[in-house]
């Protein structure tokens, strides 16, 4: 059965595992939200999220080992994480695999991170798209349905552009 125990402070939780009371079992996930922090129960709680509070942290190591090591099973992990992807919080790369083995690249490869610089060139090529569909769009008759098409991706390229836009500046 899949249960979530949500506690104000990861030492609640991982205190409400050493005690004997049949509420928590070997494998519920712990939701610690305050402190973004989730976890699995057992005699010594582990936790699946970077910030792992006042549970223990797993050191990185292959699926197949963490399995041998730890005495939960993949559907238990697969739930922590999934609990913890649910509520935005971010989890030890080496359960990630646990929730999306399929992925075809391992996690460092699938990051994309774009520069200050490159998010400017982006919106400096939006607005050279969008004035040239502009000029078409001039020559064509309104209601057309090319020039409906037009103005749905004319509109499509602004909002990505204000989008772009709200990215913060690099400090100075």
């Amino acid at each position: 059965m899949y249960r979530v125990h949500y506690f104000d402070t990861s030492e609640a939780a991982h205190d409400a595992c050493l005690d004997d009371g049949p509420c928590i079992e070997e494998g519920d996930v712990l939701a610690i939200l305050s402190e973004g922090v989730i976890g699995l129960a057992s005699t010594d709680p582990i936790a699946v999220t970077l910030d792992p509070g006042a549970l223990r942290i797993v050191r990185p190591m292959a699926m197949d080992v963490l399995l041998a090591e730890l005495v939960h099973g993949a559907s238990q992990i697969r739930r922590a994480v999934a609990t913890a992807l649910l509520h935005h919080l971010p989890v030890q790369p080496h359960f990630l695999a646990f929730v999306a083995p399929a992925l075809p690249y391992p996690y460092p490869q699938t990051v994309v991170a774009l520069s200050f610089d490159d998010i400017m060139l982006t919106i400096d090529a939006i607005d050279h798209r969008i004035t040239a569909l502009e000029r078409r769009l001039g020559t064509l008759e309104s209601d057309s349905a090319h020039a409906f098409f037009l103005q749905r991706s004319i509109d499509h390229l602004s909002a990505a552009r204000k989008r772009l836009m709200r990215h913060p500046r690099p400090p100075r």
